[in-house]
């Protein structure tokens, strides 16, 4: 199967599909629940569960790594929101 027609296989959906997709739903989760762990640990669970559900027990690693992705990013969001909340009340 192409992975967006370009003939990525299996490492196009853990190197490219699963880490844009971790990043886009932990920004969306962030700007709604507004709690970083909260939103991290949602993802750990959900890849936890996706592990031994669809994956077997070696995705446990990207589990880890996406967990990560997800913190890093919403951390940046949480900065970027306070930082545009305090400009708008200094203005």
């Amino acid at each position: 199967m192409n992975l967006l027609g370009y003939g990525f296989g299996p490492f196009g959906l853990v190197f490219f599909i699963l880490p844009l997709s971790t990043i886009v739903v932990s920004v969306i989760l962030q700007l709604i629940i507004k709690r970083e762990l909260i939103v991290a640990s949602i993802v750990f669970v959900a890849y936890l569960i996706a592990t031994f559900a669809v994956f077997n027990y070696t995705f446990l690693f990207w589990c880890f790594i996406y967990t990560a992705i997800s913190l890093i990013a919403t951390l940046i969001v949480d900065l970027i929101t306070k930082r545009a909340k305090s400009r708008k009340q200094s203005v």
